[in-house]
């Protein structure tokens, strides 16, 4: 039975030039002071409604919409911290 041919195999070469990756500028230092405000904001958001039932910052028409906007500024302060550099 015939055997097939072979193919030749060329060595690997590197590419040339110079390939850099685009480093991005630090984040000026109001961006982790901003992450950090949006998280306290968040908890202290939700302390005060389960503490006080409610009786602060007229949470007591919003019901459980205060939850959601306790943990929406916890996410946009995890929002920011994947920019964060």
């Amino acid at each position: 039975m015939p055997e097939s041919r072979r193919r030749k195999r060329t060595a690997y070469t590197a590419p040339t030039g110079t390939t850099s990756l685009k480093k991005r500028p630090p984040s000026p230092p109001w961006v982790g002071a901003s992450i950090l405000a949006l998280f306290v904001i968040g908890i202290v958001y939700l302390v005060l409604y389960y503490v006080t039932g409610g009786g602060v910052l007229g949470q007591q028409h919003l019901h459980g919409w205060n939850i959601l906007i306790g943990f929406g500024f916890i996410v946009a302060g995890f929002a920011m911290l994947t920019q964060w550099n």
